[in-house]
């Protein structure tokens, strides 16, 4: 009996655990979608300004975008603090429930401007799905295994990159953005589904008191937020501008088209996740150290002008495994670094993850409006630079994050 009881509880594990990763997959897929469909989306809801200036319609649209971008960096902090009375179980049900309303009220938005507003209040449960689905995720692994979690859920997000969001923008091309977006919020109803049928797992109902920081103040959990911050901007320097790098980087006559670089670039992100997630917690600075080589190692591939496209392949590549590897790490480095607030604590990670790749957007476009893209590999690589000196200045002070024994 008591075998058939551990089976049905690991069975019970995986179900909860797969579903999670399903919400995370339909939270990569509805950010990216969005940017896959802009040019639809812009003649739908802006058809006047649509027909006599595309180009400004489709910049337009990209509010969509930027609108959820921003929204996810309110959250981290808003989220956490309005839901803070609620168990974790009953936060991460109402973040799904919440993206799987606002995604359909997005699909039936009259205007631009509703549809903007929409995808900013969606944007709001991003941080908090994601950091407590992965402490979820983590406690029902049956250990302290913060990167493990993390990877697991954010492999979610990761695998859209590669599989959902090519397949849904084809799909939306030929049917309308409307529906290919309407499909994409009814990846939300899993976790919903799973939340409301399977008991809490024993691991959730664990006492989780957290042990007191010996991290030695607030000043450390800033460092950090500027360190993943920084690293994160690097990398989505290089692939906001992903195109005009390439010919930077191949000539004009490039072997290896921007589609293929991507695909190549999701493929490392997805290896540097899962790499990350095994090895961040046992040394969350290591994995740290070895993502942000592994991007400013990349960018460096992207500097010359004019090589093969096997540098400028290798260098997204890197780029890649530097960002798959950063998630990870960095939930591991937030968790234990304000333990006393793990909810908050969670939901940063993909908070300054995606904060980012707002900075990264805009720095990156400036380097290429100002000089060309080649100054957007000068920008990257200072970007990886100053977090491999902070996680150098990190190291010095001590901060080394030994692994606690308590559970958080």
């Amino acid at each position: 009996m008591n075998g058939q009881g551990g089976d049905a509880g690991r069975a019970r594990q995986r179900a909860l655990i797969a579903a999670l990763v399903c919400g995370a997959f339909g939270i990569g897929v509805s950010e990216f979608l969005v940017m896959g469909l802009l040019p639809e989306i812009a003649q739908d809801l802006s058809p006047v300004l649509y027909a006599a200036h595309p180009e400004a319609a489709i910049a337009a649209a990209g509010g969509m975008a930027s609108g959820y971008a921003l929204g996810v960096v309110v959250g981290m902090i808003v989220t956490p603090i309005v839901l803070r009375r609620l168990s974790e179980r009953s936060i991460v049900a109402i973040c799904a429930a919440a993206m799987l309303v606002l995604t359909l009220l997005t699909v039936l938005s009259p205007n631009l401007p509703v549809a903007v507003v929409l995808r900013f209040l969606s944007a709001l449960a991003h941080a908090s799905y994601v950091g407590l689905a992965s402490l979820m995720a983590a406690r029902a692994l049956g250990s302290r295994h913060h990167g493990r979690g993390a990877a697991i859920v954010v492999g979610g997000l990761t695998m859209a990159n590669v599989v959902g969001v090519p397949l849904l923008t084809a799909f939306g091309a030929v049917t309308g953005w409307r529906i290919a977006l309407g499909v994409c919020a009814l990846l939300f109803a899993a976790p919903l589904l799973a939340l409301a049928r399977i008991a809490p797992l024993a691991a959730e109902t664990a006492a989780k008191h957290p042990e007191r920081s010996r991290a030695g103040g607030p000043w450390r959990l800033v460092v950090a937020i500027v360190l993943v911050t920084s690293l994160a901007s690097g990398a989505f320097a290089i692939t906001t501008f992903v195109a005009p790098i390439s010919l930077h980087a191949q000539g004009p006559s490039p072997v290896i088209s921007v589609a293929v670089l991507m695909l190549v670039f999701g493929i490392g992100m997805n290896l540097g996740n899962f790499g990350g997630g095994a090895v961040a917690d046992r040394s969350a600075p290591l994995t740290l150290l070895l993502g942000a080589a592994a991007g400013a190692g990349g960018a460096l591939l992207l500097l010359p002008g004019g090589m093969s496209g096997g540098f400028a392949g290798a260098g997204v590549f890197l780029v890649g495994v530097g960002l798959g590897a950063l998630t990870p790490s960095a939930q591991v480095i937030y968790v234990r670094l304000a333990q006393r607030r793990p909810r908050l604590a969670a939901s940063l990670a993909p908070g300054t993850i995606n904060l980012g790749s707002f900075v990264g957007a805009l720095l990156g476009g400036i380097g290429l409006a100002g000089v060309g893209a080649q100054a957007v590999v000068w920008v990257a690589l200072a970007l990886f630079g100053l977090g491999l000196a902070l996680q150098l200045f990190r190291s010095v002070t001590g901060d080394r994050l030994a692994a606690p024994t308590s559970s958080v």
